[in-house]
């Protein structure tokens, strides 16, 4: 009975350090997996991106963004290039920067290589883009989506199957300051589509001269070359309440003799189906 028992303790013993080593080998195998898939993970939500920075002629930036906005990036979109931001830089007036995010280093190289090849970019927007740039460079970087989704602006532009779609991801703060900016840069530039653009059916306009002029009226002046030049906005405070929201800035130009010049400018915002439109602005100069 003794060598029985103790035989069926040891089947027991060797039953239960199987049992514990089979246990073992599951919670390795379960880490590996974890840690195997996390990588995986990790790797997958990593993009190339690279961010140019342009150094323009003086004072071409307004008409350069014009370019990005109507010619480049609609090439861009068909190209099917994820731009992840875009715009002026803050810390000068002739400074603007693109970034465009890539599945691999490789892939920037052989998507741009590909665009910058192509019949449509080279006999489109090319010339007139290059004419605006004194000179540029570029940084290589990798980040991860949650780092980028931050750096998005305007629309994020990300390719889906065969088509691209576009989400919005700015917040209404971004949108307004960019919109803003819109509006200082088609003054200068008199850009009149623009202003049908962003200005509301029943926008009204007080001016310097203390007239109040509506929508028509406001485009009909728009549409005249602008007689002041380096017109840029400063101190820009942007006061949110619900879907209406009001601008304050600063402004300095020059007059048509040079001289140096400034003022002050009042815009309210509202949003309408969906989207952000100027219904009055006041305009003071001293």
């Amino acid at each position: 009975m003794r060598l029985k028992d103790d035989a069926g303790v040891r089947a027991t013993e060797n039953g239960a350090t199987v049992i514990a080593v089979i246990a073992a080998l599951a919670i390795v195998a379960v880490v590996w997996m974890r840690e195997t898939v996390a990588q995986q993970s990790d790797a997958a939500v990593k993009r190339t991106v690279e961010i140019r920075s342009y150094n323009l002629k003086p004072g071409t930036r307004g008409r350069f963004h014009q370019l990005v906005e109507r010619e480049a990036l609609p090439l861009l979109r068909r190209a099917r290039i994820d731009v992840v931001a875009y715009g002026a830089s803050l810390h000068d007036a002739d400074s603007y920067y693109l970034m465009r995010s890539f599945a691999s280093v490789d892939d920037r190289q052989r998507t741009e290589d590909a665009f910058y090849g192509s019949a449509e970019w080279r006999q489109g927007p090319r010339e007139a883009i290059l004419a605006c740039i004194e000179n540029y460079t570029t940084v290589v970087v990798e980040l991860d989506e949650a780092a980028l989704d931050a750096f998005r602006g305007g629309t994020r532009l990300q390719p889906r199957g065969n088509a691209m779609t576009e989400t919005a991801v700015k917040s209404d703060y971004a949108m307004l300051l960019d919109l803003n900016a819109d509006y200082i840069r088609a003054v200068q530039t008199s850009d009149v589509a623009r202003f049908r653009e962003i200005l509301a059916d029943d926008f009204l306009c007080s001016l310097p001269d203390g007239s109040l002029i509506d929508k028509a009226r406001f485009l009909e002046q728009a549409a005249i070359p602008a007689s002041i030049a380096n017109l840029e906005a400063h101190d820009v405070q942007i006061r949110l309440m619900g879907d209406v929201a009001i601008v304050h800035a600063r402004t300095t130009f020059n007059l048509a003799d040079g001289r140096p010049w400034s003022g002050r400018y009042t815009d309210v915002w509202t949003r309408r189906q969906g989207r952000w439109v100027a219904v009055a602005a006041h305009v003071t100069r001293r």
